[in-house]
């Protein structure tokens, strides 16, 4: 039996799935860049299934070959037409013809079905098919990249947006605070015998989830300095609330964060200096955390004077 060099049996260990993975991978890239490394393998696969179909692999080999190789339908339809083949070549030879080396299946596979031209061209395919499969891929993650970066710039606007709104309602809220803080410090210096003008109302009806509901009339005479605002909704499970109000189709006038309920009872105060006549909404949200409110309240107001 003529001994296979040290290649030779490290195409046999590749092909039965014995060489270590970093290996593995290296001897692919080697055929892959080379068809006349493809050509050996080829060479080496023939080799492999004429071994088998003779009966001539050791023990380890055929475990090996039964785990790996046939594990693949196309491999296993190679080795039924060597089988074949090698059948068909014996059959011609005739008893005084026993004595001679036997004909080799892979000799008729050769020369009936894959020349050596044959395997470069293969390759030169397989290559081919591997650079566009490359190019596909290469337009398909640079348009997923495009769109994330997309999504990105949007997101980074939206963000942009939404720190710029936050930052215009804690200036209005500040001034709101210090006119409410100056309304206040009038009134408390009011002489005893004109004591200060402060009206309050309660809201008891809000809007239905039709966005049906009554509007409530709020009177505010001339002299009124503060107004105060009582909210008793059937949700009362956060620990702060938060209160916005603003014109029937205008613009917000008031945004009160940090609003505690006191025996079930919320409260809004607001100068009435900034209540003209007008119809609004006051909107009770409840906090949930993370900057997130969920509205539990809206209340229409018709405001006259």
């Amino acid at each position: 039996m003529q001994q296979r060099s040290g290649q030779d049996e490290r195409l046999a260990r590749y092909l039965l799935g014995d060489l270590p993975e970093a290996e593995q991978m290296a001897l692919e890239q080697e055929y892959f860049a080379d068809p006349e490394k493809l050509e050996e393998v080829w060479a080496a696969e023939n080799e492999l299934v004429d071994r088998y179909v003779r009966g001539r692999l050791s023990r380890a080999e055929l475990v090996l070959f039964g785990q790996h190789y046939l594990q693949s339908p196309k491999h296993r339809q190679r080795v039924a037409v060597a089988r074949n083949l090698l059948e068909a070549a014996d059959g011609r030879i005739t008893k005084n013809d026993e004595e001679q080396q036997p004909i080799s299946w892979l000799e008729i596979l050769l020369a009936w079905l894959t020349p050596r031209r044959l395997a470069t061209g293969a390759a030169s395919l397989l290559l081919l098919a591997a650079l566009a499969w490359l190019a596909i891929e290469r337009v398909r993650l640079n348009r997923e990249l495009g769109s994330v970066q997309t999504q990105l710039s949007a997101q980074q606007r939206r963000e942009h947006e939404i720190a710029g709104q936050l930052a215009a309602e804690r200036d209005q809220s500040g001034r709101w605070r210090s006119e409410l803080e100056r309304a206040l410090e009038k009134l408390s210096q009011r002489p005893a015998h004109s004591p200060p003008s402060v009206l309050t109302f309660l809201l008891t009806q809000g809007l239905s989830a039709r966005g049906q509901g009554e509007t409530q009339q709020i009177m505010i005479p001339r002299e009124a300095d503060l107004i105060r605002f009582q909210m008793k909704p059937d949700e009362l499970d956060s620990i702060s609330y938060e209160a916005t109000i603003v014109i029937v189709g205008g613009p917000q006038i008031l945004k009160q964060r940090s609003l505690k309920a006191t025996a079930g009872t919320i409260t809004v105060a607001i100068p009435a200096s900034k209540l003209p006549a007008e119809d609004y909404f006051l909107i009770l949200s409840a906090s949930t955390g993370a900057g997130q409110t969920r509205e539990i309240d809206t209340y229409v107001l018709r405001v006259t004077r």
